[in-house]
């Protein structure tokens, strides 16, 4: 009976730590940005790309890449193409292994401003990574290429979509423009949307910060449970309570934490992995 109940918490950790590590990579991000690297500079040192399984809006079943990366912006840019990102993958030795879905970032359009029509404000800006495959759809091929990413990938290198763009400083020359501007003319951030994101920013944080308590309660727990100190067992079904709740909101909060906020989660749980195998 005791070897059954030690069974089934290392199970409970394996389960747990099965939410995301499996399917996530954390790459080194390096850059060539060409004409672009005057007006944006890269915040973020390195990505998570997670891949997940979710289900489309007609219910069916589908795999989704996802990745998140912080820019600056550090003077406003106007562009005569999309200023989105392609991704390329190498390994240690920068050899390129594989390419992922590109980067987008929100732009403004300014149909006044002539072929460059497309601008970015100056300031912190977030580009999204997300791409749905129909399970029914993926190949051999197509997991062949991810298993490598995740096992050999070290650097994910981004580059300008348009090879030909054209860049320029950007300065308004409509009043539909979305931009806020102070009274000594910088832009600056809407209050409500920067306290909204910060907000969201401070709630994943703290959420990780409980995360983190859980996993070293389980370890700490299962340490004892080794030893043969069986009465740890009293503690296993609220940890087991909290498992599901921590999986489900870690793997729904994917898709809005930043890249240092996945990070931490990929690797509190990959210290949980470590631990279920011992």
């Amino acid at each position: 009976m005791k070897v059954l109940k030690y069974l089934s918490f290392a199970g409970l950790l394996m389960c747990l730590a099965s939410c995301s590590e499996e399917n996530s990579v954390t790459l080194k991000v390096e850059a060539e940005l060409g004409g672009l690297a005057d007006y944006i500079k890269l915040t973020d040192q390195e990505v998570v790309v997670n891949m997940s399984d979710e289900k489309n809006d007609d219910g069916v079943d589908c795999k989704v890449i996802t990745s998140s990366l912080a820019l600056e912006v550090t003077k406003s840019v106007a562009s005569n193409y999309d200023m989105d990102f392609d991704v390329e993958v190498l390994d240690e030795n920068h050899v390129n292994i594989g390419t992922l879905p590109g980067f987008k970032i929100e732009e403004g359009y300014d149909y006044d401003n002539g072929e460059l029509s497309h601008f970015l404000n100056a300031g912190s800006v977030r580009a999204q990574m997300r791409a749905s495959k129909k399970v029914a759809k993926l190949t051999p091929k197509d997991q062949e290429k991810w298993n490598k990413i995740l096992k050999e990938g070290a650097y994910i290198l981004i580059k300008p979509g348009y090879s030909g763009a054209k860049y320029a400083e950007y300065k308004a020359k409509s009043s539909n423009t979305e931009v806020l501007e102070s009274s000594n003319g910088t832009i600056t951030e809407d209050e409500d949307t920067a306290d909204s994101s910060s907000a969201s920013s401070q709630d994943w944080d703290a959420m990780l910060d409980s995360y983190e308590e859980y996993v070293d309660k389980c370890i700490s727990i299962a340490k004892k449970m080794a030893e043969g100190d069986m009465t740890a067992m009293t503690e296993y079904p609220a940890l087991m309570s909290k498992a599901q709740e921590f999986c489900d909101k870690m793997e729904n909060a994917k898709g809005s934490m930043s890249a240092s906020q996945l990070a931490r989660y990929t690797k509190l749980t990959e210290k949980m992995l470590k631990a279920a195998q011992k």
